[in-house]
């Protein structure tokens, strides 16, 4: 039966904005009407309500008939709509029927679309900590980092409002990204698989829903089958576990089905995610406080540039790192002999100017190779003097940054 009931009637989603009622007042209508239908709303926005019904090619509302199961054709979309909207004093919309019947003098509560000023969001990402910097000044917000090397993904770390990562799309090598948010409206996770919203996996843990079960308190083996397999939403949580190696799949199900905080705190020991991801979603732990975390402040696109590449030529993988670590050690320990080159270079670009001005003095004419190559030379000189000092200038502070952090970490034990 449920097979035919599905070719028979189509899901319809709508949306009631009702100020004055709440998400009871409207279940009451709706069983007047023996309307089988799904309620959901946030707490915080009980006004506001999405509604799912069934409907047929003729666009009348399945309803419960009074002396039998299932459910058969009753009163059309158009006229459920208005009926509501009138008795509710609401906006309602339903499929392709819509009526208005606001107060004229209501104020409807502000809903914001974007993250709370208190909220706090954790991505879990393969983006590159080298990108990191970049992302700060684009987004224009710090943004907090640490790794999760048994899982080889980044944990990048903010808090309210402001542009957040995917602003400006998604790149390859950030996804598959988990975006993890607690505010005090709402708590969801959303999985960002190849960057097309339409392909997201999301989930909150705070929205209300309540089925409406037409006009029977109890319904029966045809109605509960209809309403599980085409009014039901499911998040496949699969997809939610693909986005972290070796996740549980079973157990990040099992989260889906556990309300609050406690199904949170299930899907993060699902995908293996640290404890302290818990904490700071909570609350309970600052970013800052993470072990091993870097902040990175929006100071603008050169000095990101800057840091971004400091930190990819300081990975290992990276090609080219373990040269740039042995030039950083050689200017640092041995500058006189980064000097001394400099000098030896500059001589000879000076030794090959002279001696094209000394043959000039004899020929008559002036050898531009010569003049070329010295030039270049005594350039390249200037040039490698002043990108060593900087590189050393650079790792000494470095390097006493690190002696006064580990000077204050035996003070404070």
């Amino acid at each position: 039966m449920a097979q035919d009931a599905t070719q028979r009637w189509n899901r319809t989603e709508g949306v009631l904005v009702a100020p004055g009622s709440t998400p009871d007042d409207v279940a009451a209508r709706l069983r007047e009407r023996a309307v089988v239908a799904r309620l959901e709303w946030y707490p915080a926005t009980a006004h506001l309500l999405s509604i799912t019904l069934l409907l047929d090619a003729e666009g009348r509302v399945a309803v419960t008939p009074p002396s039998r199961g299932g459910v058969v054709p009753g009163t059309g979309v158009s006229e459920l709509v208005e009926g509501l909207a009138r008795e509710l004093g609401a906006d309602v919309t339903i499929g392709p029927a819509s009526f208005n019947a606001l107060p004229e003098d209501v104020e409807l509560p502000e809903v914001s679309a974007g993250p709370a000023p208190m909220s706090r969001t954790v991505v879990v990402s393969p983006l590159s900590a080298y990108m990191v910097p970049l992302q700060a000044t684009l987004l224009e917000r710090p943004l907090a980092v640490a790794s999760a090397p048994g899982i080889d993904r980044r944990i990048v770390m903010y808090s309210g409002e402001g542009a957040e990562l995917g602003a400006f799309g998604w790149d390859d090598e950030s996804l598959p990204a988990i975006i993890f948010r607690v505010d005090e409206r709402d708590m969801t996770v959303r999985a960002v698989l190849t960057g097309e919203s339409e392909d997201d996996a999301v989930y909150s843990w705070s929205m209300t829903s309540r089925y409406v079960w037409g006009g029977v308190e109890e319904p029966g083996p045809a109605l509960s089958a209809l309403v599980n397999e085409m009014l039901t939403d499911s998040t496949d949580a699969s997809l939610i576990a693909r986005a972290v190696p070796d996740a549980d799949v079973e157990a990040a199900t099992a989260a889906l089905a556990v309300e609050g905080i406690e199904g949170l705190a299930q899907m993060l020991a699902a995908l293996g995610l640290p404890a302290w991801v818990e904490s700071v979603l909570t609350g309970r732990l600052a970013p800052v406080e993470v072990p091993g975390v870097v902040v990175h402040e929006p100071r603008g696109l050169s000095n990101a540039v800057g840091r971004s590449v400091g930190l990819m030529l300081a990975d290992p993988s990276v090609p080219g790192s373990a040269f740039w670590q042995s030039y950083v050690r050689a200017v640092t320990e041995t500058p006189w002999l980064v000097r001394a080159g400099a000098a030896l270079e500059a001589g000879l670009g000076g030794a090959l100017i002279g001696a094209a001005i000394r043959r000039r003095g004899r020929t008559g004419r002036l050898p531009g190779g010569l003049i070329a190559v010295g030039v270049l030379l005594m350039v390249d000189a200037v040039a490698e003097t002043s990108l060593a000092s900087w590189t050393r200038h650079k790792e000494l502070r470095r390097r006493a940054d690190e002696e006064m952090a580990l000077v204050a970490e035996e003070l404070g034990a």
